[in-house]
C-alpha cells in the first residue's frame, strides 16, 4: 500500500485530468443520467479517490453545459424546425476550408463543394436579428479560398447536425459567400504560405512538396501516391500539424538547438520563439493551438529536467482544454496529442538512458520511438492497420526531420525579403526530405498488419499483466497470440480464395482470383480508396482484364484507386473514353476470356441496344445494358449481373443452368425475376447505406430459404473458396472480414 500510495500521490495530478476525461465520456454515453455520480461523491472518504470523483462530475458538468449552450441557442431552434426559412449568417471562419467528398446519387457523382467551420456571430431573417456566438459547419459552392479568421457574410438553411460540436449546419445558397474582411497580419502570412508553395514547386518533385507540410502543415503540392505511401508508412505525421507531429518537431529543435547551445534556458526559449511563429505560419486553428500547447508542455518537462514538472503540465493542459472545449476528449487528434506528449514525458528518457553515445543521438531515437509506441495502439484501432516497421522508418528519417525543418523554417522567413537566399536553403532542405521520399517507397515492401480492436486491447492486457505474470509468461502467451492469429486458418482472406467480395460501400466490386497476386475485377465502386483497400486485402499485384457492367458512378467512379497495378484490358458495355492509356474493348454476348483454369463468357447485352420497360428510379435503361457475365473457375459456376433489372434477368433465364454462385443484381434491389435464383446455393449482396431501401427484407429471405446470402454491407469484405467433393459437388467456405473479433491478416 505504501507504494500505492506513493504513486498516487505522484500522479495526483493526471488523476485528475483523466478524471474529467472521464466524466465527459460518461455525459456523452449518459447524459443526464451521469450526474447521479454525485451521490456516490457521498460514499468515499478516501483522499486519492474522492478528488477524482470530484473532477469527473467537473467534467459531467462542462460537456452539458456546453450541450444545452448548442442545443437551445436560436440556431438550434431554426435547424430543427420543419420550416424552410432563408437565414443570413455572419461571422468568422474558424478553421481551413476542404473539399467535400464526392457522393453517389443513383448512377451521378454530386460534385464537391467546400467547407469550413465558422463561428457565427449574428443570426439574420426577413423579420429579426439575433447576436449568438456559436460554432457551425457550412457547407457552400464556392471557388474562392477562405483562411482562418476572415470574416464573412452568407446566407442559406439551417439544418440539424450529428456533428455535436457545432449548433447547426449551414447549407449556403450559391454566390452567397461574401468576404467582409480580411486581418492584414493573416493576409501578410498567407503571402508567406503562397511564396513558399511556389518556390518549392520551383525546386520540384515528390521530395520538394513534403517541404511545405512539414514547415507549415500545407500539403496542398503533394500528390496523392505520396501522400498514400506516406500514410501507410506512419510518417504522415510529418507534415500534419497534430499534436503527435508538434510535439515531434518541437523535441527536435530542443535537440538539436542544445547541441549548440547546452544553456536550458536559452534552449527553451529559442524553440518557445520559434514554435509561436510556426503557430503564425501554420494558422492559430484550435487544433494548431492544442498542438502548440502539448509542445509546451514537453518543453517545460525539458527545462525542469524533473518528470513531474512534466506531468504537472501535462494534467494542466489536458485539463484546461477540455473544460475549455470538452467535444475535444472525442478527437483523434487531441488523443494522438495526449499519447505523443505522454510518451516524450515518461518513456522516452527510458530510452534515451540506455543508448550509448552522444545525448542528442539517445533523444534523436528515443523520440519518435517513444511517441511512435505510444500512438500505435490507438492508430491501430482507428485505422485498422499499422506498418510493423513504423518505428524503425521514424528512427530512419529523425535525423533529417530537424534538418528539413530548421532549414525550410528559415527559407520561410527568408523567402520575401531574401528570395534568392530561401531557394538555396530549400534546395539544401531537399536533400533531407530525399531521404524520406526513398524510406516512405522503401516501406512498401515491408509487412503490413492489419487487426481489429480486441486483439490490440487483448495484446495490450497480456503485456498490462506481464507483472503479474511473470515477464516470460507474458512474453510466451503473446507469441502464441500471434502465432495462432497469423496461421492460414484464421487470416483474410486466406491462401485458398477464390471470389473475393470487395466492401465498396454502395456500389460494386468483386475479384477472380487468378493466382500469384492476379485477379480480374468486375466493377470498381464508388470512391478509389475503399477500391485500392480491397485490393491490397487480397493482395492483388495485377488486373489482366477488368470488367466495368455499365456507365453509373457507383460501377466506375472507383476506378482510380487501382493506382500504380498493371492493368491488362478493360471491357465495357458501350464505348466511353475514360481510362487513358489502358485498352478498352465493348463487351459483347459470345466474348470469352481464358486464363489458367478460369473461363469468363459474356452473355449480356447482345447489342446495346435492348430495352424494355423502365423501373421508377434512376438510370434504368443504362442498367439493363449492364454487362453479364458466367466464369467457371475449379467446376464452379459464378454469375455476375451489373445491376440488370427483370426485363433482362427474363431474356437470361436459360443460362441459369449449374450457376452456384450469384452476385445479386442491383445491390438486392426489391425489383428482380424470381425465377432468376432458382438454382443456385450462394448470393453475393454488394450494398452500403443507402436511401433507397437496398437490400429488400423480402428478396433476402427468399435468397437465404435457397441458400447462403453474405452481404457486404453487414459482412464486410467477403472471401469464397471451395472443394469439390466425388460427385463434383462443391463444398464452400466463406470469411467474413466485418465480423470475426479476432481477424488478422499481412501483407
Amino acid at each position: 500500500m505504501p507504494n500505492l500510495r506513493l504513486h498516487t500521490k505522484r500522479y495526483q495530478s493526471l488523476a485528475l485530468a483523466i478524471g474529467i476525461w472521464a466524466g465527459i465520456a460518461l455525459a456523452d454515453v449518459f447524459e443526464l443520467k451521469a450526474l447521479l455520480l454525485a451521490p456516490i461523491l457521498a460514499l468515499f472518504r478516501n483522499r486519492a479517490i474522492t478528488p477524482v470523483l470530484i473532477a469527473s462530475m467537473t467534467g459531467v458538468s462542462a460537456l452539458l453545459i456546453h450541450m444545452a449552450a448548442l442545443e437551445s441557442s436560436e440556431l438550434s431552434k431554426f435547424a430543427q424546425s420543419n420550416v424552410k426559412t432563408n437565414v443570413q449568417i455572419e461571422g468568422v471562419v474558424s478553421s481551413d476550408s476542404s473539399k467535400t467528398r464526392p457522393r453517389v446519387i443513383g448512377s451521378r457523382l454530386t460534385e464537391s463543394k467546400t467547407t469550413f467551420l465558422m463561428r457565427a456571430e449574428s443570426l439574420a431573417t426577413d423579420e429579426l436579428r439575433y447576436r449568438i456566438r456559436l460554432p457551425i459547419r457550412v457547407i457552400v459552392e464556392s471557388k474562392e479560398i477562405l483562411i482562418p479568421g476572415q470574416r464573412i457574410k452568407l446566407s442559406g438553411q439551417l439544418i440539424d447536425s450529428k456533428e455535436r460540436k457545432i449548433a447547426a449546419l449551414l447549407i449556403a445558397q450559391e454566390d452567397s459567400l461574401r468576404l467582409i474582411s480580411s486581418p492584414k497580419s493573416l493576409m501578410a502570412l498567407e503571402r508567406v504560405r503562397i511564396a513558399l508553395r511556389e518556390a518549392t514547386s520551383g525546386v520540384g518533385g515528390d521530395s520538394a512538396a513534403l517541404i511545405p507540410g512539414m514547415v507549415i502543415g500545407d500539403t496542398s503540392l503533394q500528390s496523392s501516391a505520396l501522400s498514400k505511401r506516406m500514410l501507410e508508412a506512419g510518417l504522415s505525421h510529418l507534415t500534419a500539424v497534430s499534436g503527435a507531429n508538434f510535439a515531434i518537431v518541437s523535441a527536435f529543435l530542443f535537440a538539436i538547438i542544445g547541441f549548440f547551445i547546452p544553456n536550458r534556458t536559452i534552449q527553451s526559449s529559442i524553440t518557445i520563439f520559434a514554435l509561436v511563429i510556426f503557430v503564425l505560419l501554420v494558422r492559430p486553428t484550435p487544433s494548431v493551438l492544442r498542438a502548440g500547447v502539448m509542445a509546451a508542455v514537453f518543453l517545460v518537462a525539458k527545462l525542469s529536467g524533473r518528470r513531474n514538472a512534466g506531468v504537472n503540465s501535462l494534467a494542466v493542459a489536458i485539463s484546461l482544454l477540455l473544460l475549455i472545449n470538452p467535444f475535444q476528449a472525442f478527437e483523434a487528434g487531441f488523443i494522438l496529442s495526449v499519447l505523443a506528449t505522454s510518451g516524450l514525458i515518461f518513456f522516452a528518457p527510458k530510452i534515451a538512458a540506455r543508448i550509448p553515445g552522444p545525448k542528442a543521438v539517445g533523444e534523436l531515437i528515443s523520440i519518435p520511438t517513444a511517441a511512435t509506441l505510444f500512438c500505435a495502439p490507438y492508430l491501430m484501432v482507428i485505422s485498422g492497420g499499422l506498418n510493423l516497421g513504423t518505428v524503425l522508418l521514424n528512427i530512419l528519417v529523425a535525423p533529417v526531420v530537424p534538418f528539413v525543418t530548421i532549414f525550410g523554417f528559415i527559407a520561410t522567413l527568408l523567402i520575401l525579403p531574401v528570395a534568392p537566399a530561401a531557394r538555396f536553403l530549400l534546395e539544401i532542405a531537399n536533400i533531407g526530405t530525399s531521404w524520406i521520399v526513398y524510406i516512405s517507397r522503401w516501406s512498401e515492401s515491408m509487412p503490413a498488419l492489419v487487426t481489429s480492436a480486441p486483439v490490440i486491447l487483448l495484446i495490450g492486457t497480456l503485456l498490462t499483466l506481464r507483472r503479474f505474470l511473470g515477464g516470460k509468461v507474458a512474453i510466451l502467451a503473446l507469441l502464441a497470440l500471434l502465432a495462432i492469429g497469423s496461421s492460414q486458418r484464421f487470416i483474410f482472406p486466406g491462401s485458398n480464395w477464390r471470389v473475393g467480395q470487395c466492401d465498396v460501400g454502395q456500389g460494386d466490386a468483386l475479384l477472380i482470383n487468378l493466382g500469384g497476386g492476379s485477379a480480374i475485377l468486375f466493377d470498381a465502386g464508388p470512391d478509389p480508396r475503399l477500391l485500392d483497400r480491397c485490393l491490397d486485402q487480397f493482395h492483388v499485384k495485377r488486373l489482366p482484364l477488368v470488367v466495368i457492367s455499365h456507365i453509373h458512378a457507383d460501377h466506375y467512379q472507383g476506378f482510380t484507386g487501382v493506382g500504380g497495378r498493371e492493368v491488362g484490358e478493360v471491357w465495357l458495355n458501350r464505348e466511353v473514353d475514360l481510362f487513358d492509356s489502358i485498352q478498352e474493348r465493348i463487351a459483347r454476348s459470345g466474348q470469352r476470356f481464358e486464363i489458367g483454369n478460369t473461363t469468363l463468357e459474356i452473355i449480356w447485352p447482345e447489342t446495346g441496344v435492348e430495352s424494355f420497360d423502365s423501373i421508377s428510379g434512376d438510370g434504368s435503361t443504362e442498367n439493363n445494358r449492364s454487362v453479364v457475365a458466367i466464369v467457371d473457375v475449379a467446376q464452379v459456376r459464378i454469375l455476375i449481373t451489373g445491376d440488370i433489372e427483370p426485363g433482362a434477368q427474363r431474356e437470361l433465364l436459360g443460362y441459369l443452368e449449374g450457376v452456384d454462385v450469384i452476385k445479386v443484381p442491383h445491390h438486392g434491389s426489391k425489383h428482380q425475376e424470381p425465377k432468376f435464383f432458382e438454382g443456385a446455393s450462394l448470393f453475393l449482396v454488394s450494398v452500403g447505406r443507402n436511401s433507397y431501401g437496398h437490400p429488400d427484407n423480402g428478396l433476402i429471405s427468399s435468397l437465404e430459404s435457397k441458400g447462403s446470402v453474405f452481404r457486404s454491407d453487414k459482412d464486410g469484405a467477403i472471401a469464397l473458396s471451395w472443394q469439390v467433393d466425388d460427385s463434383a459437388r462443391p463444398i464452400f467456405s466463406a470469411r467474413r472480414l466485418g465480423k470475426e473479433w479476432w481477424r488478422i491478416s499481412w501483407h
